[in-house]
């Protein structure tokens, strides 16, 4: 009996003697994998057997914000005197703001006037102080982009390139395709859509003539653009069809002067 168990005892020094191997072996196996894990971990790529260091993603800094701020009062923007000669005989000049969930951001007014013979018109304006939620793109830049869309939709000319020489724009037309009349004598005034050189970073002016249910309307559109702010003019007459039609005109000669009143206001 004795003998027999001698091999027992013989097991288990033989099992007792391997273990400290069998750790060394997984030490040295842990130690081969926490390298093969720290090296991934390095901040730089290998390309063709060659090391290149990764961009520092927390250098690129944000553009500088807009030019702009704060927007300007709306509905005293305009000068009195210019109001109650383009919407004469209006009951109150002091306007009808627009209803807008952010003035820091977009402000408007309106003035309207109607009289007995059932003419009317109305004088209606927009600022947006544009901002950039893309830390690579300014406010300017975003900007122009909005002022670019809208002389788009409008089928503005493009803006011609320094040097060249721009091309002839085309006559004002009215709903039917027929040409308007211009209101300007001997026909020398350029009153077709096109765009103004002398109004903020840039500018368009834009003219449509219609004629609907025995009324007759003129309605004219005036967008400019300075540095990140967008201003929209919107000024509309209408008169009887047998009367005198709405005039080219008069009706760009006032959008131009509410324009630059407009950009006094927000440069200041």
């Amino acid at each position: 009996m004795r003998q027999g168990l001698r091999p027992a005892r013989s097991t288990r020094s033989r099992v007792a003697l391997g273990a400290p191997a069998l750790v060394l072996v997984l030490a040295v196996g842990g130690l081969g994998t926490l390298s093969a894990c720290t090296g991934g971990a390095s901040d730089t790529a290998t390309n063709g057997g060659k090391s290149a260091q990764l961009p520092d993603r927390s250098t690129v800094s944000p553009v500088p914000p807009g030019k702009y701020k704060t927007l300007p009062q709306p509905c005293v923007a305009v000068d009195l005197d210019t109001l109650k000669a383009l919407v004469p005989g209006a009951p109150d000049y002091s306007g009808r703001e627009s209803l807008t969930y952010d003035t820091g951001r977009r402000v408007g007014c309106g003035w309207q006037a109607k009289t007995p013979d059932g003419s009317s018109r109305t004088l209606t304006i927009d600022m947006e102080r544009v901002v950039s939620y893309d830390p690579a793109v300014s406010d300017e830049v975003e900007a122009k982009s909005d002022f670019d869309d809208l002389a788009v939709a409008a089928s503005i000319p493009a803006a011609p390139l320094p040097g060249t020489t721009p091309t002839t724009p085309a006559t004002p037309t009215n709903s039917t395709g027929s040409a308007s009349p211009t209101g300007s004598p001997g026909g020398s005034q350029d009153l077709s859509p096109r765009r103004l050189p002398d109004v903020g970073n840039a500018a368009f002016i834009n003219d449509v003539a219609s004629t609907r249910k025995g009324t007759a309307r003129r309605d004219v559109t005036l967008v400019f653009r300075t540095a990140n702010v967008v201003v929209s003019i919107h000024y509309a007459q209408s008169s009887p069809a047998d009367g005198t039609p709405p005039q080219s005109a008069d009706l760009q000669g006032g959008a131009e002067t509410v324009a630059a009143q407009l950009e006094r206001r927000v440069e200041r």
